[in-house]
């Protein structure tokens, strides 16, 4: 790193060399101490040290010297380089001279000729450590500006972030209360019916009943309890417990409760899960996971339809498929299944409903899980949902 420079003005050079000879011996180590025998050049000295990038802590100027005067010299310079300190010493300055130079070049210090050299060096010394001090002042404070400017713009947008999340979930909970109003109204409107008109319903009229009721109320318990779930993600209280399973158990379990589902609708599902493939993930979130997956492939497919589950090794994880060749989703709907404030909700092929919830469930489970979940889907083609686990070692 170059020294920086003490530039001395004199037109004698007998006290140019006294005042070099002088300040070397005190600041030598640490200051170039350079000098000029007139204002113009030292003022184009200056400059070009300015243009080299080097700071001028302190500049020490006769007052009485041919061309251009000392204060009008530090004037110049100030402007240049306010932050410089300027001395001027000299026995010949008028009092117009001295005050130009206070107030236009912010004097640092008047001393006069002949000097002291103790008073010199300890003059050039406090303007030294005041230049250093001003120096790292302004460094600190344009620091704190860029820090107050980062924080603003992160409180900005982190605000934003906040007011677009809140929105969301405005809108997305708004959602789930008009949904959850649908099935509560069949239960009490078919309970009701049948409570007021029992003696006269057909024995073949109140199982019909019977089984919308029974439906209406599957469809709000899985509605509830994948939103309880949901919302227990969202607090933090749903904690990772990561440990060793087979994904064809939980499968298993899973698609007996589903079976009279799938049945009702005559829908063949083929489990092809390997029993040796065993994954390190938290069951109860995979199970829930699956349990979406299969539950959707089953209300998007065709009476008389297959459903097909999968898995295949993929470097350090496995990928678990749930494939249908029900009627499947165009570009628009696959791109807003797990976007909150998209209202999603589509009708299954038995008029089943939904409103997207189980998949921001199954994507936040998969991703706590280190996984990554997948669509491919094609409208009227059916849809493949695909899912990555950790390999249990």
């Amino acid at each position: 790193m170059k020294k920086q420079t003490i530039i001395c003005v004199d037109d004698e050079e007998i006290i140019l060399e006294a005042i070099q000879e002088q300040l070397e011996s005190t600041f030598g180590d640490e200051y170039n101490i350079e000098t000029s025998d007139s204002g113009e050049d030292a003022l184009e000295f200056f400059k070009e040290l300015l243009d080299e990038g080097q700071q001028v802590p302190v500049i020490i100027s006769d007052y009485i010297m041919p061309g251009m005067k000392g204060d009008e010299l530090l004037k110049q310079i100030h402007e240049l380089s306010p932050e410089s300190l300027k001395i001027l010493l000299t026995g010949q300055a008028s009092i117009e001279g001295i005050s130009n130079a206070i107030n236009n070049a912010k004097l640092y210090r008047f001393i006069s000729k002949p000097w002291d050299k103790n008073d010199l060096v300890l003059t050039v010394k406090q303007a030294v450590k005041s230049f250093l001090q001003e120096i790292k002042i302004r460094k600190q404070n344009t620091e704190l500006l860029e820090l107050n400017a980062s924080l603003e713009e992160q409180v900005i947008e982190r605000t934003e972030e906040l007011r677009k999340a809140n929105a969301a979930k405005d809108k997305f909970f708004s959602i789930i209360a008009h949904d959850l109003k649908s099935p509560f109204n069949a239960l009490l409107g078919l309970s009701e019916a049948m409570l007021e008109n029992w003696q006269e319903i057909p024995d073949d009229n109140k199982i019909e009943f019977v089984q919308d009721i029974n439906k209406a109320s599957k469809s709000t318990y899985n509605l509830l309890q994948n939103l309880l779930e949901w919302s227990r993600s969202q607090t933090g209280k749903v904690k990772v417990e990561a440990s060793e399973f087979s994904p064809l158990e939980i499968v298993n379990d899973n698609l007996e409760v589903l079976k009279q589902h799938a049945d009702s609708k005559k829908i063949t599902i083929a489990n092809e899960l390997n029993p040796e493939v065993k994954c390190f993930a938290d069951k109860n979130m995979i199970s829930t996971v699956f349990r979406n997956l299969i539950s959707n492939a089953i209300k998007f497919t065709h009476p008389n339809g297959t459903i097909k589950i999968t898995s295949f090794a993929k470097n350090s994880h496995y990928e678990f498929c749930v494939t249908d060749n029900g009627i499947g989703m165009d570009e628009a709907t696959k791109n807003s299944l797990f976007n909150l404030s998209s209202k999603t909700q589509r009708f299954g092929t038995s008029h089943e409903s939904g409103t997207g919830l189980g998949l921001h469930l199954c994507k936040e489970f998969v991703e706590n899980n280190k996984g990554k979940l997948t669509v491919i889907s094609k409208e009227n083609e059916g849809s493949t949902f695909c899912f990555t686990l950790p390999i249990a070692h």
